[in-house]
């Protein structure tokens, strides 16, 4: 029996042979990694800005007596909007997975296939997504704890950004496959049309065509509506231009092109899709009811007031961090499928440590921005100050030391996804979060009691991190994901 380990050694000359397909074909790993990484860290900083801008529109056109409860109905809506993203989530996953084997493979047919295939399962599960939020967003904001004006704030916002989920489930999809080809530019571009629409139409239903009102009493008219439809605005100005781009044409053609004969349902390719996805609905339902219990440990537990918000800047400012470990993650993800499909676990495992050690450089740097930095970032969305910004600038100067396990944790994940490994990723990720953030933090709360604060709440999830980084390091040097089947 041979080593595991062994398998997963890079050759002396890792570009000899292979040659992968797609805009990623006859380039050498260097430019793959930047062509696959660069347009989504741009996306990622593009959508992290856009959310600033949500508050920061919130922040400056809604009177100062709401804020405090804008910026909680805004920390819930966000955990809440990662649930309405799990099952499309899922899909894509599944869909980059088989398209990225079938590209490094040169499998035209199937390439197609499975793109049409995934678009498909990509407007359905959005569908389910949006009624799933819909009705359950009552359960969650009490859940939450949330009650008058916040709890109104969240409602509003989420029963109108539910609409957008099949949108969202199309726009996905489609993405994954293109970038699964190597085009990573055509999303990016979708995606910066939904943007500027999102924040254009944010202003003017804000500002002009429904405004909020000055006081608590205006949270009954418009409140945060103007919000929440400029990012339907947005989803479907994305989705419009991204199944566009991908229609058969002869001048500049798509990476892969969608046809009728690709979107007649085929049972045998939407069960691979579904097969490879599947475990990932079960890992993110777990893990956001994680989270979703430690957010609401926050809003219930802490008895410091405006936790929750602080909470939710925090997670906001960070994910600063985590865009550029996000677009290596993903650059990880399409090389480990293509170079798998071509039949080459050893470039495969080589590309996926390439992108992880320059991960782990810009994270690192980036968090130790975030620490120097705290101050300014939390008063672009708090301009007020106050003791919410007071606790996110507290925990922010932790939180910027863990960014290069978090890069770890990123990479490995994500890269073993792109592989067909889901079901390895599920298990490993959802016990260790069950085992310390819901067994520590709870532990935590019944010794400590009133003694806990928001600090000590992320030093258990960095904790976690922390982890998580090993346990997925150690993973990917055994090389099992490697032998995934899609």
């Amino acid at each position: 029996m041979s080593n595991p380990a062994n398998a997963i050694d890079p050759p002396s000359h890792p570009r000899k042979s292979v040659v992968l397909g797609g805009r990623l074909a006859g380039i050498s790993l260097t430019k793959q990694i930047v062509t696959l990484a660069l347009w989504p860290f741009l996306q990622n900083l593009m959508g992290t800005v856009v959310s600033f801008a949500d508050r920061i529109i919130a922040g400056n056109t809604m009177s100062a007596e709401v804020h405090s409860a804008v910026f909680d109905a805004m920390g819930l809506a966000m955990y809440v909007a990662w649930l309405m993203m799990i099952l499309q989530g899922a899909v894509a996953t599944g869909a980059q997975a088989l398209v990225s084997r079938a590209f490094g493979a040169h499998d035209a047919e199937l390439t197609e296939k499975a793109t049409g295939q995934s678009l498909i399962l990509g407007a359905i599960s959005g569908a389910l997504s949006g009624i799933i939020v819909w009705f359950l967003a009552p359960l969650l904001i009490q859940g939450f704890g949330l009650s008058g004006v916040s709890e109104e704030y969240a409602m509003q916002y989420l029963r109108i950004v539910s609409l957008s989920s099949p949108l969202c489930g199309l726009l996905f999809v489609a993405n994954a496959c293109l970038r699964a080809g190597g085009d990573t530019r055509t999303p990016f571009y979708a995606m910066l049309v939904v943007n500027i629409v999102n924040v254009s139409l944010s202003i003017l239903f804000m500002t002009k065509w429904m405004p909020p009102g000055n006081g608590v009493d205006g949270v009954y008219t418009s409140g945060m509506a103007g919000l929440a439809w400029g990012t339907v605005g947005g989803w479907l100005a994305g989705a419009v231009v991204i199944l566009w781009t991908m229609l058969p044409r002869n001048w500049r053609p798509a990476v892969v092109t969608i046809s009728k004969e690709a979107l007649t349902w085929d049972w045998k390719i939407g069960y691979r899709i579904v097969r490879v996805g599947f475990p990932q609905v079960i890992e993110i339902i777990g893990m956001w009811s994680i989270h979703a219990y430690g957010v609401w440990m926050v809003a219930k537990q802490l008895t410091q007031e405006g936790a929750l918000g602080a909470h939710g800047m925090v997670v906001q400012i960070e994910s600063m961090s985590f865009m550029p470990g996000f677009a290596l993650g993903m650059a990880a993800s399409t090389l480990a499928g293509q170079y798998l499909g071509a039949q080459s676990k050893e470039l495969a495992a080589h590309a996926v440590r390439v992108c992880w050690y320059v991960a782990i450089v810009v994270m690192g740097l980036t968090g130790i921005c975030l620490v120097v930095f705290a101050p300014q970032l939390v008063g672009l969305m708090s301009p007020e100050g106050g003791k919410q910004a007071e606790m996110a600038i507290f925990v922010l100067r932790y939180v910027g030391w863990v960014q290069p396990f978090f890069a770890t944790a990123m990479v490995m994940k994500m890269s073993m996804r792109g592989a067909g490994a889901t079901v390895l990723v599920m298990v490993s990720s959802f016990g260790t979060m069950l085992i310390i953030r819901v067994g520590l933090l709870s532990a935590g709360f019944y010794y400590f009691g009133d003694q806990m604060t928001l600090t000590k709440v992320w030093l258990i999830m960095m904790t976690d991190l922390v982890v998580q980084a090993l346990v997925f390091a150690a993973l990917h040097f055994r090389g099992k994901w490697l032998d995934a089947e899609v």
